[in-house]
């Protein structure tokens, strides 16, 4: 594998070496590839417990837009005014969705959703109820939406963060295989396209192989990114993979 690297991230031209390799060794470096991009995230997540910070700023910024109103905890039981009961009132945070009483029931939002009720916060994952919470142990028994406060919000936010620390361990699960999926499809949707639109006139297996050799610089042009905080290497990975692609059938001369 290190060779295939090797000449797929400097020397693209030799790929056509590889046109005949068996689907597993092409599905391996596939899954390698996968795991390159992933594995700063899954580092992150990993290390992280309950919420991060980036999380609390943006429900921060969400609360007052999202779930502010009349509606009140009193005495551990929240009210709320017959005309807001039908409407949804929700913000999504990674892959939380926190809400009042009514949510989306649409499948992107069935991942960990934390949902207040008239009785407690309900923890839902995949539509299953996980536990109830009161409003006592969270530290709202007396919580009014109508308080825009950073103090009020900042007593919201632990709350919720309580949640997400004892429920941690299958956050994590559930957040890294979220995030493979989607860099799966994303590997696989460039993987497409740079085989679609390459114009060597051979049987669309061979160039779907190259193709995913050819995902190196793209791959290694997104760690860039990620380090760098800049997001032209994203695009510069895109360029390399056309051209690599072309290179990699400069040579072909027959299979």
């Amino acid at each position: 594998m290190y060779q295939r690297f090797k000449r797929a991230l400097l020397i693209p031209s030799e790929l056509y070496l590889y046109l005949k390799d068996s689907w597993l060794n092409v599905w391996v470096y596939f899954f390698l590839m996968l795991m390159l991009t992933e594995l700063p995230f899954m580092m992150i997540s990993w290390a992280n417990n309950g919420f991060s910070d980036r999380n609390k700023i943006e429900i921060k910024d969400q609360f007052v837009e999202k779930l502010s109103g009349t509606h009140i905890i009193v005495d551990g039981e929240l009210i709320v005014e017959q005309a807001f009961l039908n409407q949804d009132k929700y913000m999504n945070i990674y892959i939380y969705t926190i809400g009042i009483v009514n949510t989306p029931t649409s499948p992107e939002y069935q991942g960990i959703r934390i949902i207040l009720v008239k009785d407690g916060v309900k923890l839902y994952t995949f539509g299953v109820l996980a536990k109830t919470y009161s409003y006592d142990e969270l530290g709202l028994s007396n919580f009014n939406f109508s308080d825009y406060s950073l103090t009020n919000i900042d007593k919201f936010i632990r709350a919720m963060n309580l949640i997400a620390i004892e429920y941690s361990g299958p956050t994590k699960v559930f957040s890294s295989f979220v995030t493979l999926l989607s860099s799966a499809i994303e590997l696989i949707f460039f993987v497409f396209i740079s085989a679609t639109f390459s114009r060597t006139l051979i049987p669309f297996k061979f160039k779907f192989k190259i193709a995913i050799y050819v995902l190196t610089p793209y791959v290694v042009m997104s760690l860039f990114a990620l380090f760098l905080g800049s997001g032209l290497f994203i695009f510069l990975g895109i360029i390399l993979m056309m051209i690599y692609m072309r290179i990699a059938f400069s040579k072909l001369k027959m299979i």
